[in-house]
């Protein structure tokens, strides 16, 4: 049984800027990084960051629906993808942490795996046992 679902897109490069982005979309990313801010977490803490990165991530409205925000997060990147790029969004990967009791069966809807396939990026999946 699926007990929950986190769904994000990691945009990052060597000059992407999270805060070009939202302004000129009016997205909000998560756990931004801009080029030369200091990092505060992970094996390069305390360093001035080499790359910029940022997470699109659904809004609670749609985490809450059937499909955790998937068909949501992908129309975006649909709509988006290009300006990410044009700031410097060089990398660009879907994840899905899959969170379950008993057994993992989730259902991708055949839409959503349309758009992921014509844009070209990577799916990642990782299920993890809830206790």
């Amino acid at each position: 049984m699926i007990k929950e679902m986190d769904i994000r897109c990691h945009l990052y490069g060597e000059s992407f800027s999270p805060m070009k982005i939202e302004k000129s979309t009016g997205i909000t990313l998560e756990n931004k990084i801009e080029v030369g801010d200091i990092v505060s977490k992970g094996r390069c803490k305390g360093e001035l960051s080499s790359y910029g990165n940022g997470e699109l991530c659904p809004q609670d409205e749609y985490k809450n629906s059937e499909d955790y925000g998937l068909l949501w997060i992908v129309e975006t990147l649909q709509k988006y993808i290009d300006v990410f790029r044009s700031y410097g969004a060089k990398d660009i990967d879907l994840v899905i942490g899959v969170f379950y009791e008993g057994q993992c069966n989730f259902v991708l809807e055949p839409k959503a795996i349309k758009v992921i396939g014509e844009l070209g990026i990577p799916l990642q999946v990782s299920c993890y046992e809830s206790y």
